[in-house]
């Protein structure tokens, strides 16, 4: 019987950002449903930084918080 692998925590989680963060262009296939222009995968810390700018009680637009991930993704990474 095996041991089972320790079971990872959240924090462990969200340090692993792997190779994020990605900002691409839409190719056409993907402009059917997402439009055109780009589109950003960040990094679990930058969200989890962003998502603590916000006020208890409050709510953001998605959009909004959107546009503010590829913002500062964009400066970070260049577009591929």
């Amino acid at each position: 019987m095996s041991k089972a692998k320790p079971k990872r925590t959240w924090r462990d989680k969200l340090a692993d950002s792997k190779d994020l963060p990605k900002v691409a262009k839409i190719d056409a296939k993907q402009s059917k449903r997402w439009g055109t222009g780009t589109f950003v995968i960040p990094a679990p810390l930058k969200v989890d930084e962003l998502m603590k700018t916000i006020r208890r009680g409050k709510v953001t637009h998605d959009r909004c918080f959107a546009g503010r991930l590829l913002r500062s993704t964009a400066r970070r990474s260049p577009a591929r």
